[in-house]
């Protein structure tokens, strides 16, 4: 994308900070107004290992992303750079509709679409950077497994919080 490096891993960090700035906003805001209230699965871990484990799989975001960037092919990157972007604002949207919302089938909804957008990132990026695709897989499995939680909380609250 970027001739440096440099360039590329600051867009990288900067693309998944915006993310993660969104996205703490709104589940703030939720964590706020209403989650302490709803019915949640008896496999949701305690909230204090949703930042742990988002800083990390945040941190893997960034480094598989930026590998990809580094390629020498450019033709290949601009494809994967924008299912990563894509990636990121559903993932912003998610928590927008989730948190924000309280939306919960249509969070629901938004999960399954980003669940095979990431699977289609996880793709081009292997086939770009074998590692940065094997980065992704940790992230891949929290999603499924956070797409089973809203699937609980739906199942257990109703489609949205009253």
């Amino acid at each position: 994308m970027f001739e440096k490096p440099l360039y590329n891993f600051l867009y990288s960090l900067i693309l998944v900070l915006i993310t993660a700035f969104i996205c703490s906003y709104f589940n703030r805001i939720g964590m706020q107004n209403f989650y302490s209230e709803i019915n949640l699965s008896s496999l949701t871990p305690p909230n204090i290992v949703f930042p742990i484990v988002w800083t990390i799989l945040y941190a893997t975001l960034v480094i598989a992303f930026d590998m990809v960037l580094n390629h020498a092919d450019k033709l290949k990157i601009r494809p994967a750079a924008q299912v990563f972007t894509l990636n990121m604002f559903l993932q912003a949207l998610w928590t927008y509709v989730f948190f924000y919302n309280a939306y919960f089938l249509v969070g629901f909804a938004v999960l399954v679409v980003l669940d095979f957008v990431t699977f289609a990132m996880i793709k081009i990026f292997y086939n770009i950077n074998k590692k940065a695709g094997l980065l992704l897989l940790p992230y891949m499995i929290w999603l499924l497994f956070a797409t089973y939680l809203n699937w609980a909380v739906t199942n257990l609250n109703g489609a949205t919080f009253n």
